[in-house]
């Protein structure tokens, strides 16, 4: 009986050793005490929900072979993740500002493929950039779709 009771005390006393000891390190790390930043996720894009315009404005005659509504899917193309937010945060101003632009760009040209290339790309990064109040998106692309259900979804989540 004495060597069991020996080797009980002798495998508690090491049990209560490593506890002790895990014990110490997390004391000495502080885990969990909040210091630690966020990591920021760097460059990204976040592309605005498919914004509907009517190609070629109103008119009587019918244009062949086009659609009569255009989906528009446009990516910006942001520097971190603070302006990630900033750009979703003030989105419903920046879809007021692309609304104006396309709509004018589409009004006066025969399809949607004259009127989403040139400079509109050029010309929407400025006024978003103006709309924003600073310089946060770096680029701009812009895709038409023939429906909405083809276009992809948006990346900001909608805010209530």
């Amino acid at each position: 009986m004495p060597g069991l009771i020996k080797s009980i005390l002798i495998s508690s006393m090491v049990a209560a050793g490593t506890v002790g000891s895990v014990a110490a390190i997390g004391t000495n790390f502080n885990f969990g005490s909040g210091d630690v930043a966020p990591v920021d996720p760097g460059p990204s894009v976040v592309r605005m929900a498919p914004i509907s315009v009517q190609i070629g404005g109103w008119t009587l005659k019918k244009k062949r072979n086009e659609a009569k509504m255009l989906f528009v899917s446009i990516a910006l193309d942001v520097p971190d993740g603070d302006a990630r937010r900033t750009v979703c945060r003030l989105m419903p101003r920046l879809v007021a500002a692309v609304n104006s632009e396309v709509s004018h760009n589409v009004l006066y040209e025969e399809t949607w493929k004259q009127a989403l290339t040139g400079s509109l790309d050029q010309r929407l990064q400025a006024r978003l950039n103006r709309a924003l109040g600073r310089t946060l998106v770096s680029d701009v692309r812009l895709q038409g779709f023939a429906s909405e259900v083809d276009a992809p979804p948006a990346t900001c989540t909608p805010t209530a």
